[in-house]
């Protein structure tokens, strides 16, 4: 069997979706590994190096605890470490304590924010290997950082804690490669292939049931370094699809001569590639591909950069603030739990949500196969998934400023849907519009500039800590309405070159 064989890529699709829902995003389960850490007492000495100035922390333990065991390490300033044997039911003085600990929490989200950073940071430095070295480079060098990654979050300790920081930095920049190149698999199916970019992207999504499933055996009493473990030792299989399914470079992205296949549709559609400027046309007919940086500096891309940047912001904040908004606003360790658990279960629904985004892009691209213009068919059918993904979002961020427990699922179903369109569209648009041998690179540079700006959430954090998350919502809320720009220029820019060729 031949890698890419068009015969087989029913099998090759089902592989990478195996991949992307098993090791693909680990980092959104962040809100189930960071339970497991804050339950395990992760820098809880922070805690009482901030409660307690230069003196030795005093613990009023409650004899009506029960059996069941944790370990706390409590660090007084200046003087030697005292471990304390704790009920896992804490008493209330205790449990208050630490849902309000803003010096773990800061750090705690310190390590999201880098991660996720890192994250957009490690898809701009694969993409540059997968430009300049082809897929199975890439996919290697990303399993070794896989693994090398689960085995510092499987042995993350209250002595070495810092090892948490590179741990998540790794699964989750190794993590996002897959799913960036499994995605030239879509174009093996010219007419559903915005569908499989979907599905890709819902299972993206779901990979969050990992890190719930990590955290429900912790539950059940297998510690988190097992489950890591296990998580690097079943990553070997991703080598499979590296050496046997995908070919050494790229799937090659196949050209349609427009003139014998006017009018079909979704096929056409796959074919079209964009102008090396948004003002000018180049015929399709033409052998010669634009350049990478023509194609990078189009108010296309650059808008869609600057998109994907602030709702992935928005996106990022609620995801490593939830915790703590849970803690605020529910009175008990256990409901944190359960709606822990529950936001996980609804963001694995991304499974079935994804794939309507990319068969609502679908059916936009089908509505708009006709169109004079070569633009006006690559531009206008995302304008509405686009506006969409916007209005999803500042629904969500205005649900959010409710902040009573009665609204939670609410903001769960509207994240649901928002992640989904999110990230289906940012990488959809890229996979239709610009060619398939820029696509690693074009997407990492995306990614590492939404990485730079998602390092703010580190600021709104801190913001949040002094002022309530209130004003900080409110914030977020206006600066989601900036993103309309962007479907609203690829409005204007596809009107104005269909009512140019009607002349």
């Amino acid at each position: 069997m031949r890698p890419a064989d068009p015969r087989f890529r029913v099998l090759y699709a089902a592989w990478a979706f195996f991949e992307v829902i098993t090791f693909g995003g680990l980092i959104y389960g962040w809100g189930s590994l960071v339970y497991i850490l804050k339950d395990e007492g992760l820098y809880m000495e922070l805690c009482h190096e901030d409660n307690v100035d230069n003196s030795t922390a005093v613990v009023d333990l409650n004899p009506q605890v029960n059996s069941s065991v944790a370990y706390v390490t409590l660090v007084a300033a200046n003087s030697s470490a005292v471990t304390t044997n704790l009920s896992q039911t804490r008493s209330p003085d205790t449990e208050e304590e630490a849902k309000s600990c803003d010096a773990r929490d800061a750090r705690l989200n310190l390590v999201f924010t880098i991660g996720s950073a890192m994250f957009c940071v490690g898809c701009f430095v694969m993409g540059q290997i997968n430009y300049k070295y082809g897929t199975r480079v890439t996919r290697i060098v990303a399993s070794i950082l896989f693994i090398i990654g689960a085995f510092m979050i499987a042995f993350t300790s209250l002595d070495v804690p810092w090892l948490i920081f590179p741990g998540l930095s790794l699964i989750g920049g190794a993590g996002i490669t897959f799913l960036m190149t499994n995605m030239q698999i879509s174009l093996l199916f010219p007419s559903m292939g915005s569908i499989v970019v979907g599905i890709f992207c819902g299972g993206f999504d779901a990979s969050t049931g990992t890190q719930l499933l990590v955290k429900l055996v912790y539950d059940a009493g297998i510690t988190r370094q097992t489950s890591y473990i296990v998580l690097a030792v079943l990553h070997l299989l991703t080598l499979v699809s590296t050496f046997f399914f995908l070919p050494k470079d790229f799937i090659k992205k196949p050209t349609v001569d427009p003139d014998e296949n006017a009018g079909a549709g979704d096929e056409k559609e796959a074919q079209i590639k964009l102008a090396s400027s948004d003002k000018r046309r180049v015929s399709e007919e033409s052998d010669v591909k634009p350049s990478l940086s023509s194609q990078m500096l189009t108010p296309t891309y650059i808008l869609h950069v600057y998109w994907l940047s602030v709702l992935q912001l928005r996106f990022y904040f609620l995801l490593g603030s939830l915790n703590t908004m849970l803690e605020n606003m529910l009175d008990s360790k256990d409901e944190v739990s359960r709606y822990t658990n529950e936001t996980s279960y609804i963001l694995m629904c991304g499974l079935f949500t994804s794939p309507l985004a990319g068969a609502f892009y679908a059916l936009q691209n089908r509505f708009f196969a006709k169109s004079l213009s070569p633009l006006r068919r690559n531009l206008m059918p995302t304008v509405l998934p686009l506006g969409l993904t916007t209005i999803l979002g500042i629904l969500m961020s205005g649900i959010i400023l409710i902040e009573q427990a009665s609204v939670i699922y609410a903001v769960f179903v509207c994240l649901l849907f928002f992640r989904s369109f999110l990230y289906t569209m940012g990488a959809g648009v890229l996979n239709a519009i610009f060619p398939n041998e820029y696509f690693g690179i074009m997407y990492g540079i995306m990614f590492i500039v939404s990485g730079v700006v998602s390092m703010l959430q580190y600021g709104l954090f801190a913001w949040a800590e002094r002022a309530g998350f209130l004003p900080v919502n409110v914030f977020l809320l206006i600066l989601m309405f900036t993103t309309f720009i962007h479907p609203l220029y690829q409005w204007k820019a596809s009107r104005k070159a269909e009512r140019d060729l009607s002349f």
